[in-house]
């Protein structure tokens, strides 16, 4: 046979031989096809249940059919894979199984994952587990997933520590008594689209995390904090989070290095005179400890946040902690002095402002004249010639389809008082039923017209600025609106300004921001430090209004749009199917590529 055939036939032997192996490891964690499967109805005790798990094999599934089981209490020390299609109910026992008692284990739990169960998966259970230390427990179980639970009313529902490359998505953690997710001696986990609420303590608990990734989750309604983080936290990014309805949404009281806080919205906090952190410590969106600290070459990015609505402030620094920077960030108003960050730290604040293009009302989030298209997402209230709108920001950016060339006032009311909550009976989260809040926020700013400006402002106490301004339109120079505000704890300030297009004008009333720390509680040191906040608030960036646009088609009002989709790309693949399908795909290319270059060469 001709030696360069045997050349290039074994060329491309050794390249499928790669791309099988590579193709193997990729699924490897999700393969359990060749295992056997075994049926677990409800007439087997705990006991024989456990007997089944210890007989079996890495890579076994274990399917639960029946839909209720009671009294369980499992230790999983095999790779394997127990699911359920029937969402079956899990209770949960009270005692310590006889294997725990063993293995020197004192906590009472429904799922303990071992060493030797690593590349596990629990997926499709409602686990209840009221007379429990733990609902779920993985203790030094690597590239193990839990995903697509229901886990309720342990003490702590849900522990992971001493593992890496642990997986928690998709879950609904909620009503323990202490923490919903612990999170300890951790390198690399996932913690995505889960919805944890309702929790004693706070919604996640983190001590000693590294190169982790906490994404989309709604954390809300949890008696302390939504996140706390203590001790050690490295290269974690904390993105893209809905954290509301809790003590502090974020509350960093650790050494952290090189984190990334970026596009989350922490709105509502409130504030609690019995929290363990003294009162004028809780309501804010983001809470640095005293035990924060970090590095000058390693300091945690905090951009591109919307902080709005929160009780305190909506950042707060700890008095012994030295002044500390935040990035650019949306506080709910464009006024600098009533942003309500606290004197401790420095921050960039984004701006908002409306413009009028060929089909509605655009809203859109500046930073030093440029759009941000990067940005957290929150539902922004409108009123457009008295009509209300919810218009959802997203990417930076949010849109209202209407008549452009027809004139219209826009009016938004910062720090509107919104609703507490906790004052309702509220029914339990389901993600058909969550109610968001509503995030308030607005603008004016230097807009691209013409005219001039005055403004008077009154009032007495603490809380929100009063400002009255008007900017019209005449002859094409440009204009600034200006106000100035004293703080007042009940007033309602508007100011209007115009942005004009071919066709139509937005006539745009903007109210001043009010934060929800109106309260009979807070001494009058605390008005004096947020006063003092208020004026150190610093580094404001400037905005202008968008380019005018061409007048559209007259649309049906009262329907609001996006002006772009939900940003995909800082979510996982869902599939392993589509990595392996890639994989191929680049081994082809590599395998064409190298035969064309072989046949150039000889």
């Amino acid at each position: 046979m001709d030696m360069k055939k045997v050349n290039k036939l074994f060329n491309l032997f050794i390249i499928c031989l790669f791309a099988l192996c590579f193709i193997s490891v990729v699924s490897a964690s999700d393969d359990f096809s060749n295992g056997t499967s075994y049926i677990v109805t409800s007439d087997l005790s705990n006991d024989e249940i456990q007997s089944l798990f210890d007989s079996a094999n890495d890579g076994d599934t274990f399917e639960f059919k029946s839909k209720k089981y009671d009294n369980i209490s499992l230790i999983i020390d095999k790779q394997l894979k127990i699911v359920s299609d029937k969402n079956s109910t899990v209770n949960v026992g009270s005692s310590v199984s006889p294997k725990a008692e063993s293995l020197g284990i004192s906590n009472t739990f429904g799922f303990y994952f071992t060493q030797n169960s690593s590349g596990s998966i629990l997926s499709g259970f409602n686990i209840i587990a009221t007379a429990a230390d733990y609902a779920v427990i993985l203790d030094k179980s690597s590239n193990t997933i839990v995903a697509n639970n229901t886990i309720s009313k342990a003490d702590n529902n849900v522990l992971v520590k001493n593992s890496s490359n642990v997986q928690v998505n998709y879950n609904y953690i909620h009503d323990a008594a202490k923490n919903g997710l612990q999170v300890r001696d951790i390198n690399n986990i996932s913690i995505f689209n889960n919805i944890i609420a309702f929790n004693g303590r706070s919604g996640i608990e983190i001590s000693n995390m590294q190169n982790s990734l906490i994404e989309w989750n709604e954390v809300f309604f949890n008696a302390f904090n939504g996140i706390s983080m203590y001790n050690k936290s490295s290269k974690n990014q904390i993105l893209f989070n809905h954290i509301y309805e809790n003590t502090n949404g974020i509350f960093l009281n650790a050494q952290s290095y090189g984190d990334r806080f970026l596009y989350n919205t922490l709105e509502y906090n409130r504030m609690d005179p019995d929290s363990e952190l003294g009162g004028f410590e809780t309501g804010n969106g983001f809470l640095f400890g005293e035990d924060f600290e970090s590095s000058k070459k390693q300091l945690p990015d905090i951009s591109y946040n919307a902080l709005m609505h929160n009780e305190n402030f909506q950042a707060k620094n700890n008095p012994a902690n030295d002044v500390f920077k935040l990035g650019s960030n949306y506080f709910d108003s464009n006024d600098d002095e009533h942003t309500f960050i606290c004197p401790m730290l420095l921050a960039k604040i984004l701006k908002m402002d409306f413009t009028s293009i060929s089909n509605g009302i655009g809203v859109q989030i500046y930073e030093d004249g440029q759009p941000v298209n990067d940005f957290a997402f929150f539902d922004q209230k409108i009123y457009i010639d008295g009509k209300e709108y919810s218009v959802e920001i997203k990417n930076g950016k949010g849109f209202v389809e209407l008549d452009s060339s027809q004139d219209h006032v826009v009016e938004v009311k910062h720090g509107d008082k919104v609703p507490d909550y906790r004052k309702v009976n509220v029914e339990k989260y389901t993600p058909s039923s969550a109610d968001n809040g509503g995030s308030s926020s607005g603008s004016s700013g230097t807009e691209k017209g013409s005219g001039s400006s005055s403004g008077s402002s009154s009032g007495a106490g603490s809380g929100s600025g009063s400002s009255n301004s008007t900017t019209s339109s005449n002859d094409g120079e440009s204009g600034k609106s200006s106000s100035n505000g004293n703080a007042n704890s009940n007033v309602n300030s508007s100011s209007t300004s115009v942005v004009s297009n071919n066709q139509g004008n937005v006539i745009a009333n903007y109210g001043t921001n009010s934060s929800d720390i109106i309260s009979e509680s807070i001494s009058q040191t605390g008005e004096q430090e947020q006063a003092q906040g208020q004026e150190n608030a610093a580094e404001s960036g400037s905005i202008e209004s968008g380019e005018s646009a061409s007048p559209g088609d007259s649309q049906k009002e009262g329907k609001a749009y996006e002006l772009d989709s939900v940003s995909k790309k800082s979510n996982p693949l869902q599939d392993t199917s589509i990595v392996i399908v890639l994989a191929m795909v680049f081994l082809v290319a590599i395998f064409i590529y190298g035969y064309r270059s072989k046949n150039e060469f000889e």
